[in-house]
């Protein structure tokens, strides 16, 4: 099991033992955190504009930029297609809130995004990736409404 703090990701067994704790000295305000077919660990920040990428040992591998910046950003991995998907809200010109979606292969290369207007929005709290690829985002908007928006 992978449990967050804001600098650090700590690793547990099922039971509850404590493994190892990593990333110290290259986390700051963790956000979200999502797990890979080849054990790789994939953690994005709350107000970063990359996800950072490390092995299942805790090993610092590297990392790969996000196209835009993103307050509060959340990740998910999609194992058929070996794909990384970050949600993130960001302003527009038009005063509505944009919803964008990346893709990413698991090695960390853009292959699209797509944006959608969602009047309101104003967090992503968290998200997943179907078994059949559809993207499931969790949102509260300025008035404290959930919904989920599926892609």
């Amino acid at each position: 099991m992978l449990l967050l703090s804001d600098t650090s990701v700590a690793v547990y067994e099922t039971d509850g033992r404590f493994v190892r704790l990593f990333g110290e000295g290259k986390l700051t305000a963790v956000r979200d955190i999502t797990a890979v077919n080849d054990g790789r660990v994939m953690v994005v920040e709350r107000h970063g504009s990359c996800v950072r990428i490390f092995s299942e040992d805790g090993d610092y591998l590297g990392s790969f930029e996000l196209q835009r910046r993103y307050a509060y950003p959340c990740i998910a991995f999609h194992q058929a297609s070996e794909h990384v998907a970050i949600a993130g809200t960001e302003a527009s010109r038009t005063g509505h809130d944009l919803l964008r979606v990346e893709i990413f292969t698991k090695d960390g290369e853009f292959v699209r995004s797509t944006q959608i207007p969602e009047e309101g929005t104003c967090f992503t709290f968290g998200m997943t990736v179907t078994k059949d690829g559809r993207i499931a985002v969790l949102l509260r908007d300025y008035g404290k409404k959930w919904k989920v928006l599926v892609i």
